[in-house]
């Protein structure tokens, strides 16, 4: 893809320019201009299934600049003198010329051909209607349909309009024809009328496809006016009347400002019905009122459909309706899929082999159906240019699997294919255009956090077997894996050795066999005892490699020079722990990788026939040297000599850092940290123990989520922890879990005006807290969220500081022993939800929380009988009270 080959190359001349000082923004400038020719939507293509051999001209192009780029700006930073850095800069402004130059060619023939291509839009002339027949039967959403038949039916006298948005293939047309024939509505309404839109917006097209639903005929003189004339005619038709219009699959804002004007406001009860995939749309078009998203089937609604198509009208042994189970199950929610296959089972040979086959491979099958795939293929399309990219990179995930949002954002960042936007973080675009996606029906969000924010998401399987349709196509995602470990689609899609592009690793394979190859990505997913790499992949950017746990770090890592994403797993032998070989489980020449963004490490347990022994990580320092890093996570470690000076590097890139050990948490580091967003202090109690300042913790403005982990480790039966003394040199210390009887002291934190932006804050772990403190942190002018876990506290009863918590939403205790909880709604104004576990002592829910109108969720689990009373008690309350609800969720209570 050109456009994205293009934004990964700017993005590269960036880094170059951070690493070597050198003024590359001419050329960055030029890009961004050749760049917003691509960015044109394109007219049409005879075959939108593949890229144009100039498009792909271009991306190889790109890509080769790109790599060189990343070579001579490092040749630049390890110059031994001026005059090397001298050649070196000279080779990078020339090879820059070069490349701009030849795509500069490419990108204008390109550009004359789009504006010559005819308007032919082979894929807009097959809608969603097209597939969801009128004859099909809704099936489930019965709430749903008599909710929005109160909606039509009654409300307000000013013009409505009602909006349901959806994914493809969901059944919004159907449930809006079904309600356009309902006979409440028709005989509410002096006139209806019907029309879909789809993708290609025609405003006349679609005045007179209204005129004519509405006059009930075809009036050939139509043919013959101007739109303007359409327009009017169609305004006098509906004034004075109160009308029903359903506009059905509309795609853009555009297309709906260039028709509402078409819809006169009388005052006497009118409705318009709109159906769309993009939540923008919907919104905009709605009249004030959020809009009605339509959901996926349950299990149960998907077989009531499946077994109307299939079952009722024919006869079936009992054996056929397992199988049938299973698919309906399988086609997850999704009507158009239950409904497709249902043809196929319909028209296909009543054995059970065949229903078995089909029943392990639904989402191929849907797949192999070219209407649906024509229907889901719109919403792809109609993707700006630089959502393609991000939308394809689903294609490395694995099936049926949630996606954490962090993972998908720091990869995207490293990728490189993200525009960058003025006044934002790149962190910040990659969530925007994961909202982008899930506004336009593609992505599913899987869980949110209590301000919205979404921590994972997921792809329905039939749009995922387009998206790897897709990614096939544009050779952007290759599979390796064992034979019937992935889906046929998966299996397709065979590995070039020319490829620029992604490796997804779902099996067991031997990967040293394309020692030739390019990629750009190695990521592998789920869990390898043994796997063979051979780090032959030059090219390489990303590379993941948690699933693997490795002895050693793979020497053969320092050699990939344009390395940006990192991840590993270690388990080394129980020999580096000695006190004679104590040394850095990581090169300091990891420093080398000057471009990596993210590094993730983890270390795996010591496992013996007779213990269970837990050793850290030892790092060296130079980790927190690398300039361009954005994203560290660590599992527990020290770092080996590490004392950070005024003259050490600032890392202003670094955004988020976990896993860092309560031993480093020192003014000194932090000074060097002036952008992080993120930071987790993980440790054991001997390292909170040892910490001597503890009012460190500073610098830190921008600082946004703060968490403290004291990992206990007590299912090992040996933790091995490290002792710094003054000179630095470190030692282990032998250490029992469970003779650590004592409680660790909290942290004590500095003045609130030292968080100025903090929203998160969340303490893990047996550290010993008084009441008191918690009005210090209730101080943290945008604390918006408390997290307590494990925490024990001087005595058992809470009276909340008079100041109290005036912005917090979200409050979860976790096996707190408190048992008295003295609080008043003026405490907590603003709190949204509340989640206590395991808290056994507690008695109740101080009753004066029905007076907090914001108290949207009381989530109660394995807490006494009482704390459950008192909630539901609130939940009363507040309804009599306020005419409000709260959910209240009550699970194993003691």
């Amino acid at each position: 893809m050109a456009y994205a080959a293009i934004t990964c190359l700017m993005r590269t001349i960036h880094q170059s320019m951070e690493l070597t000082g050198f003024d590359l923004q001419p050329y960055y400038k030029t890009l961004n201009s050749l760049r917003a020719i691509l960015e044109k939507p394109c007219k049409a293509t005879d075959d939108l299934e593949e890229t144009t051999s100039l498009e792909a001209e271009i991306t190889d192009i790109a890509y080769t600049t790109e790599d060189m780029v990343d070579s001579e700006s490092r040749n630049v930073l390890l110059a031994q003198n001026v005059e090397e850095r001298s050649r070196s800069m000279w080779e990078l402004f020339f090879l820059l010329e070069q490349a701009l130059e030849c795509m500069k060619q490419h990108i204008a023939a390109w550009d004359t051909m789009e504006d010559l291509k005819p308007q032919t839009y082979a894929l807009s002339g097959v809608p969603e209607q097209a597939v969801e027949r009128p004859e099909n039967i809704m099936v489930g959403h019965e709430t749903e349909f008599e909710m929005m038949l109160d909606v039509l039916a009654r409300g307000e006298s000013e013009l409505e309009v009602v909006s349901v948005v959806g994914m493809g293939g969901i059944g919004k047309t159907t449930l809006a024809r079904k309600l356009y024939n309902y006979p409440c509505i028709m005989s509410r309404f002096d006139i209806c009328g019907e029309v879909t839109v789809s993708q290609e917006f025609c405003a006349r097209n679609v005045l007179l496809f209204l005129l004519s639903s509405i006059s009930g005929k075809t009036d050939e003189s139509h043919e013959h006016q101007e739109d303007w004339k359409l327009a009017d005619q169609l305004q006098k038709l509906l004034k004075g009347k109160r009308y029903f219009v359903v506009i059905d699959d509309i795609w853009t804002t555009g297309a709906w400002d260039n028709i509402r004007r078409c819809f006169p406001d009388c005052n006497n009860g009118s409705r318009i019905l709109l159906t769309t995939r993009n939540v923008e749309v919907a919104e905009y078009a709605s009249s004030g009122k959020p809009p009605y998203p339509m959901r996926l089937m349950n299990f149960e609604e998907s077989w009531s459909l499946l077994y109307e198509k299939v079952f009722a009208n024919d006869s079936f042994p009992p054996e056929f309706e397992w199988f049938g189970k299973q698919i309906a199950l399988k086609c997850g929610g999704l009507p158009l899929a239950i409904v497709l296959i249902a043809g196929l089972l319909s028209n296909t040979d009543k054995t059970l082999n065949m229903w078995r086959s089909v029943a392990e491979n639904v989402s191929s099958v849907v797949s192999t159906e070219v209407q649906c795939m024509k229907v889901l293929a719109l919403s792809y399309h109609h993707l700006p240019s630089h959502l393609k990219p991000c939308f394809l990179y689903f294609a490395i995930f694995p099936e049926d699997k949630l996606i954490s949002v962090d993972r998908l954002v720091e990869l995207w960042v490293v990728e490189g294919f993200l525009k960058v936007e003025e006044m934002k973080s790149i962190e910040e675009v990659a969530e925007k255009y994961l909202k982008d996606l899930i506004d336009r029906s593609l992505i599913s969000i899987g869980h949110s956090r209590f301000d919205g924010k979404i921590e994972s998401c997921g792809i329905h399987d039939v749009v995922r077997e387009l998206c790897l349709m897709k990614a096939q196509t544009m050779n952007i995602v290759n599979y390796l894996g064992v034979k019937g470990f992935l889906n046929p689609r998966a299996q397709s899609m065979q590995y070039s050795s020319k490829s620029r592009g992604r490796i997804s690793i779902q099996g067991e394979e031997k990967l040293a066999v394309y020692h030739n190859s390019d990629a750009h990505s190695i990521i592998m997913f789920g869990r390898f005892h043994q796997f063979k790499l051979e780090f032959s992949f030059k090219q390489v950017r990303v590379l993941a490699l948690s699933s693997v746990h490795r002895p050693f770090f793979p020497s053969g890592i320092l050699h990939l020079l344009h390395l940006r994403y990192l991840a590993l797993c270690l388990r080394p032998p129980v020999k580096y722990y000695f006190p004679s070989s104590l040394i850095d489980m990581i090169p300091p020449s990891i420093s080398s990788l000057c471009y990596l963004q993210t590094f993730m490490l983890y270390r795996s347990s010591l496992e013996s026939h007779l213990v269970t022994e837990e050793y850290p990580l030892i790092l060296p320092s130079e980790i927190l040297t690398m300039p361009q890093l954005r994203h560290l996570r660590l599992d527990w470690n020290y770092l080996w000599d590490y004392k950070p000076t005024e003259k050490s590097l600032v890392l202003k890139n670094l955004q988020r850092l976990y896993g860092l050990n309560p031993l480093h948490c020192t003014a000194s580091l932090f000074r060097l940290l002036p952008n992080l967003k993120k930071l987790n202090v993980l440790g054991v109690r001997e390292d909170f123990r040892s910490l001597k300042d503890r009012y460190d913790i500073c610098y830190l403005y921008h600082l946004e989520e703060l968490e403290f982990n004291l990992t206990i480790l007590d299912t090992s039966e040996l933790v091995r922890s490290v002792e710094i003394d003054p000179s630095g040199s470190m030692s282990f210390q032998n250490r029992r879990p469970f003779s650590f009887v004592r409680v660790v002291p909290l942290l004590v934190l500095p003045s609130p005006d030292a968080f100025p932006n903090l929203k998160i804050l969340s303490y893990s772990g047996h550290f010993f807290f008084s009441w008191n403190d918690l009005s210090i942190v209730g101080k943290f002018p945008k604390l918006e969220s408390l997290k307590l876990s494990n925490i024990t506290f001087r005595d058992n009863e809470w009276e909340v500081a008079e100041e109290g918590f005036p912005q917090l939403k979200f409050l979860q205790l976790i096996n707190i022993e408190i048992w008295y909880w003295i609080a008043s709604c003026d405490h907590f104004p603003c709190l949204e939800r509340l989640f206590l576990d395991n808290c056994r002592g507690l008695d109740s829910i101080p009753q004066n929380f029905a007076d907090i109108t914001t108290l949207a969720l009381i989530d109660i689990t394995r807490c006494p009988e009482s704390v459950g009373n008192s909630a539901k008690q609130i939940q009363r309350d507040i309804q009599e009270n306020y005419g409000g609800s709260v959910e209240v969720h009550i699970r194993h209570p003691l």
